[in-house]
Parts: structure tokens; sequence; C-alpha cells
């Protein structure tokens, strides 16, 4: 995918004169206030409607074309030419932009937005977003043993005596429920190869019960690989891809995986700086953890408090790294790890989800060039639409292994794992997922 994007910020006086121009096409096109307010505006006819759209997108490229224009007799001027790579994003920006704010900003466009099924959205997911990588070799079928490992007492497991679920196929799926998988890639040491996958949450939009849920996968879970040896769930991206993580995540917990996003932690903090930071609750033993340990990369954001605050990418991702000490939910260890995972979704859910979808396309075309992902375009309207006609602006959580159906006191070849009773999770999760929450996980 070419990365090539052309950056309004870059040039302050093209980015005023372009937004000056999507408001006066705006305005020049808007509906009078009291109409719509009197309901005596009524939608034409699909041809005039996209007469009118035609009309709106010529009239503000006119005007962009001639920006470009006088932009580039500036750059001849001073013997260097506006690179020609970039015309093209340009267009497709401005047209999106357009449509954009047209539908956001006024009453018929929205109703245009659902009757002519328009969804930007979609159009710059496809653009914006990089593949998820295909072409790396599978890994060795190896061991890693952390210091977690290596510190942790307790006997070898029995493999022999753990009973292991009998799925095939892709795992259960149903109408009108879309599971994704969004993955924290830790690719430190991994050269030019994948890393493990230290965060695992499947984000489940059910349209049929109208909820929004998030269930996280610890990365110590024992599972079954197909092709290796029984391992943790995170080792599995890190040695054949996306594809051996969807069936195994199917093989042992007998769900269908619809699609992924994946972001490593570099890009991570990146983005949380982009949306101006995330509002926190840290507890007085966090705070003092991460202003004494390096977590927190760069010392001079050591400075956090106990209690609610705004903290910066470098901090939040800290923060969700952080194993040793109790968050909010009284977890500790690895339990308290995955529920900052999930409070840290919740945080920017809670920030973004009463946003403009002006605001949000300019958000996305920050974004989404940090993103890895297999969701087209297609798919990618039918999540965002969905999600528009839901309404939803709470999430429920679940956590897998959920309490009182695993042990963590054994060790498989040296490595401590988790080994669940594969079996009651499956019905928990299918219960979470499908059917009715299970208070108290």
């Amino acid at each position: 995918m070419d990365n090539s994007k052309f950056d309004f910020e870059m040039d302050p006086e093209f980015s005023k004169n372009f937004y000056e121009n999507i408001e006066k096409v705006l305005s020049e096109g808007d509906t009078n206030t009291e109409d719509l307010q009197s309901g005596e505006y009524t939608i034409k006819s699909e041809d005039r409607i996209d007469d009118e759209i035609l009309n709106i997108n010529a009239s503000l490229a006119e005007q962009i074309c001639e920006e470009l224009d006088n932009k580039e007799e500036d750059k001849q001027s001073k013997h260097s030419k506006f690179p020609s790579k970039f015309k093209v994003p340009v267009g497709i920006v401005a047209g999106l932009l357009l449509l954009i704010s047209f539908l956001g900003f006024t009453k018929p466009g929205n109703q245009l937005l659902l009757n002519l099924g328009v969804n930007i959205g979609g159009k710059i997911w496809a653009v914006w977003t990089n593949d998820l990588a295909s072409d790396i070799s599978a890994a060795e079928d190896t061991d890693h043993l952390e210091d977690e490992d290596l510190n942790a007492d307790g006997p070898e497991a029995d493999i022999s005596k753990i009973i292991w679920p009998n799925n095939s196929g892709s795992g259960r799926k149903e109408a009108g429920v879309y599971n994704i998988l969004l993955l924290g890639e830790e690719a430190i040491g991994s050269g030019s190869g994948r890393g493990r996958t230290d965060v695992m949450i499947i984000a489940t939009l059910n349209t049929n019960t109208k909820e929004i849920k998030l269930t996280s996968l610890m990365r110590d879970l024992l599972v079954k690989i197909p092709g290796y040896k029984e391992n943790k769930l995170n080792s599995v991206y890190e040695k054949d891809g996306i594809d051996l993580l969807y069936t195994t995540i199917a093989m042992n917990f007998d769900i269908h995986i619809d699609g992924a996003a994946l972001v490593n932690f570099e890009n991570f903090e990146k983005i949380i700086d982009e949306l101006g930071g995330l509002e926190l609750t840290l507890t007085r033993g966090e705070a003092r953890y991460l202003n004494s340990t390096n977590y927190i990369s760069n010392p001079a954001y050591r400075k956090v408090k106990e209690g609610r605050q705004i903290l910066n990418g470098n901090q939040v991702l800290g923060y969700s790294r952080v194993r040793k000490r109790a968050t909010i939910t009284g977890n500790n260890n690895d339990y308290g790890r995955t529920d900052r995972h999930r409070l840290i979704l919740n945080a920017i859910f809670d920030k973004y989800k009463t946003t403009s979808k002006v605001e949000l396309a300019s958000i996305m075309l920050k974004l989404l060039p940090m993103v890895s992902t297999d969701i087209d375009d297609k798919n990618f309207e039918l999540l965002l639409n969905s999600f528009i006609e839901m309404g939803t602006m709470e999430m429920q959580q679940l956590r897998l292994p959920a309490d009182k159906t695993f042990t963590d006191n054994e060790k498989v070849r040296g490595m401590f794992v988790l080994i669940p009773d594969y079996n009651k999770n499956i019905e928990i999760l299918h219960d979470f997922i499908f059917g009715d929450v299970n208070e108290g996980q």
C-alpha cells in the first residue's frame, strides 16, 4: 500500500483555504433552519439528489483545483514541483471530506446518507489502512521463557490429563453478530518477523440485542495449535499469522472471528497522543509504580498521580503493560493487565461516542495508517452502519478464562500457563456474545 499520504497540516495556507471552501459550498447548499423545524422540507427524487451531490462535488473540486494550481505555480517559481503522486490522494480526500461535511452537518444530508447508503468511512478505511502481513515465513515451533515463567513456582502439568475441546470448523457464527479481534503486537526483538500478541480482545457488535461487548483473552492461556505443540495463546500469531490465530481460537473456544485490526506498541503510543490523551483513574500503587520504574519509557513523563487524570501516549502505554500492581478493579498480575486494556478501550469509546461524523473522519485520516487489518471496505461499511444503527452508548466486558474456571499453578515445558476448563469457558463465552451477560465475570 502506498503510504505517501498528503498532510494538510504541512501547508497551513492550503488547509485554511480548503476548509473555507468547504464551508462556502455547505452554506450555499444548506437548508433554512426554520424550514427544517417546520417539517416542510422534503427529500427530492433520487435523480435530483444525485444531481445535487454531483453539482456540489464539482463546485468544490473546481475550487480545490484552483488552490492546487496556485500552489504548484508557487512551487515552480522556487524551482520545485508539487509531487504528482500527491494529486490523487488530495482529490480523494477532498471528495470524502465534502460528502462527510454535507451528510453530517445537515438534516437532509443525514437523510441522504441513509437513503443512498453512502458510507464514506469505508472508502477512507480502504485507502488508509495497511494489510496484515501475509508474506512472512512461518516461525519455528519454539517456547519463550520470560522472567515470569522462570520466577513462577509450580509443577509440570500432565498434558495427557487435559480435557481438550472437540471443535472443528471456523467456530460458531450467528447472523447479526460480528466479532472483530483487536490485537496489540509486541514486536521487540522480532526483527522483520511477526511479534507476539500480548493484547487480544474480541470486540462484538450484536445487532440482535443491540449490544457492544469486549472479551479479553489472556495471553498465557494454554491452547492447542494446529501444526504446532500446545503453547500460550499469545505465541500463535507470531508462529504463522492471522489465519492460524483464527483457527486456534475457533478450535479452543468455538467462536468465529470476522476480521482483525492490529496495532504495534509504538503506534499505539502515537494513536493515544493523536487522540489528545485519555482520562484514566490510577490507584496509589499504580502511580507510585509507574513513577519509579521504566514502564513509562520517557523519564520526563514519570509524574502521574493517584486518581483521575489525562495521560499521554507514553504514559498510557506504560499503564497498559503493568502487571505487578492492582488496578482499580482490584485485580492484579495479568488479570489486572487485561482489565487495563478494556479500561483503555472504554475510555476511547466514551471520549468519542458522541463525536460528529466530520470529526471522526478527520481522526480516521490520522490514525488509520497506523492500523493493519484484513477487513475490506465493504465489511467495514457493514460494521460501521451496524454500529450507527444500534446507537449503543455502553460496552459490556468479559475476561477469558472466567473466574473459577481454570488453574494457574502449573507449567508446560517450563512456561507458566493458565489451563482452563475449555467447555465451561466456551459456554460462558457463547452466553456473553450471543445471549445474556454473565454477571460478575
